[in-house]
């Protein structure tokens, strides 16, 4: 009897050891799951982007170079202060004239987040402060905002898909 039952776990051990091995060796579902390696690798390329955007759009301020960030049309939108512009030949329609004035704006971040959605998808919140300057060299008053862009990575480049800038009103 005590045979029979050492044969019957002998056997028991052997069935599991199979059925491991089986699963083990089965193909496993493909996991898309970022590590936070990867995470942080994607969000500090995407900063660094985000640094060249606001060198473009503050002191450099090249109007030009900081259109090319934004998505081809139709794919792009920005929503700023209630209006919605979308695809970027709206956008800039309603930005160049703004900016022809200026000689700079002087960024200074307060805060701000990276969070990667996947390998090529991110957001970002920035709250800034921002004193632009006119091309006779005046400064105007230090202005708070706040601004959101989804990143899309295409063709190895991260380009705005998605942006949102406003500027809180004075009693908040």
């Amino acid at each position: 009897m005590r045979r029979l039952a050492l044969a019957v776990v002998g056997l028991v051990f052997l069935a599991a050891g199979v059925v491991a091995l089986v699963f083990r060796a089965a193909p496993q579902p493909a996991t898309t799951e970022l590590t936070e390696e990867q995470k942080a690798e994607i969000a500090a390329e995407v900063d660094s982007v985000v640094n060249e955007w606001w060198t473009v759009w503050s002191t450099a301020l090249d109007y030009d170079r900081g259109m090319s960030f934004f998505l081809d049309e139709p794919e792009t939108a920005w929503a700023d202060d209630g209006q919605v512009y979308y695809t970027a030949s709206v956008i800039d329609e309603r930005f160049r004239p703004l900016f022809a004035g200026l000689q700079r704006q002087d960024l200074t971040p307060i805060d701000s987040r990276t969070i990667v959605l996947t390998s090529d998808v991110v957001y970002t919140i920035r709250h800034n402060t921002v004193v632009a300057v006119d091309t006779a060299g005046n400064a105007g008053p230090e202005i708070r905002f706040a601004e959101t862009i989804v990143w899309v990575k295409q063709n190895g480049e991260w380009k705005v898909l998605l942006g949102h800038g406003s500027i809180p009103p004075e009693s908040m």
